[in-house]
């Protein structure tokens, strides 16, 4: 059993670096896509963002489905449909038609981070929790430093299509191994087999809800920021090739990986005195939303080494903040059998934000030429993501729950 817990982990962090690395792929292929398409800077952001469109509709019942279906079955599916995305939109020779295809790579992505956040919370102790959801989600930054590194290889030398059927490729390998290695009942002692009935009133009348959800939208402005935008980024401020580009921004995600799961240990630890009460954990995630901020400091930093300091410091508590913050949820939800669905009902809410960040940014670059005062924007944002989720989470979040029969 021990070994099959370890394996499950290291599986559904896999599943996220995959994830990511498909979502590298656009970035660091954007430029070569913007000439083949004959894309503004405003347009960009359009596609940058159109992933979510489905994404952001289908994070709710997704999440649902996977309370019902399970992480086997709603992992296979999910990771095939986003992996058949990928090679429809490497043959996709009009503009409408890759839209489409980023829009269903969004539809098999939406229950990526519930699904996720289940696993880990089924698979791992409480002690543990916040450590493997920021492994969790550290495979965010892993999986955009991988799929930086292919597809910047793969674009620079044989075109971004075929950088897309690569990284899809990955994407099919893994359902078959979810497939042998979860298993199709999972026992779990932690959490009750009384079902709760959702209801999205419950959570719309917590204060502790809407403070894990307004530093969610933060962080995920943040990530989605430089998810989307990071190659153009740096390639701008250092004058890089696409290739060079997908370099430095692989070593900042490297970095960010580091950070996170630094940063997440030091919180388990710091959080150890408090793990008996379920809001104790808010002032990990208002302390990792406060240093994201260091991005407003980026405009007056002329040196490259210090630039990717800064970059890489913001990145990691980026994904250290979102880890923290999903794991406050698991600690307020009292009904854990609708962990799911409080998760997606969370990432509708962050992830309707994230569609506006490539979006706005690519409007800002249009008017101003540079990204100095999207940085001054993100800072402000979490800085008030901190404050709002010091504030808001008091007591615990209770469902009804209602019997099975």
């Amino acid at each position: 059993m021990a070994w099959r817990r370890v394996a499950v982990c290291a599986a559904t962090v896999m599943m996220c670096v995959i994830c990511y690395g498909d979502r590298a792929a656009l970035s660091v292929a954007l430029p070569d896509i913007v000439r083949d398409f004959g894309l503004s800077p405003s347009q960009a952001g359009w596609v940058l963002s159109s992933f979510l469109w489905s994404y952001f509709f289908l994070n709710l019942p997704s999440s649902i489905l996977l309370d019902r279906l399970g992480p086997r079955l709603v992992g296979i599916l999910a990771v095939a449909v986003w992996s058949a995305a990928m090679v429809q939109g490497s043959l996709a020779i009009t503009l409408p038609a890759f839209l489409l295809s980023r829009m269903v790579l969004g539809a098999g992505e939406a229950p990526t981070f519930a699904l996720g956040a289940k696993v880990m919370r089924l698979w791992s102790s409480p002690q543990q929790r916040g450590l493997m959801m920021t492994l969790f989600t550290s495979g965010i930054s892993i999986g955009l430093a991988a799929g930086a590194i292919v597809s910047g290889y793969m674009v620079a030398h044989h075109g971004w299509r075929m950088a897309f059927c690569i990284l899809a490729s990955v994407g099919f390998l893994w359902c078959l191994l979810w497939y042998f290695l979860y298993p199709s009942q999972t026992k779990n002692l932690s959490i009750s087999h009384v079902r709760t009935r959702f209801s999205i009133r419950p959570f719309f009348s917590s204060r502790s809800f809407w403070g894990v959800v307004i530093a969610q939208c933060c962080v995920n402005y943040a990530n989605f920021l430089m998810m989307s935008w990071l190659p153009i980024i740096l390639k701008q401020r250092m004058n890089l090739s696409v290739f060079d580009a997908s370099i430095y921004t692989a070593c900042c995600y490297t970095g960010a990986v580091v950070i996170s799961l630094i940063a997440g240990r030091v919180g388990e630890s710091l959080h150890s005195t408090h793990a008996h009460i379920p809001t104790g954990r808010k002032r990990i995630v208002a302390l990792y939303l406060s240093m994201v901020g260091i991005l407003g400091i980026l405009p007056f930093i002329q040196s490259v080494p210090l630039s990717m300091v800064c970059l890489i410091l913001s990145m990691g508590f980026v994904t250290a903040g979102s880890g923290a913050n999903m794991a406050l949820l698991a600690d307020l939800l009292v009904e854990q059998d609708a962990l799911g669905a409080a998760n997606g009902l969370v990432l509708t809410f962050s992830n309707g934000t994230g569609i506006l960040a490539p979006v706005i940014t690519g409007y800002i670059l249009q008017f101003t030429g540079n990204f100095e005062y999207v940085f001054y924007m993100v800072a402000t944002l979490v800085l008030t993501g901190a404050g709002v989720v010091l504030a808001l989470p008091r007591v615990p979040i209770k469902l009804q729950a209602v019997a099975n029969g």
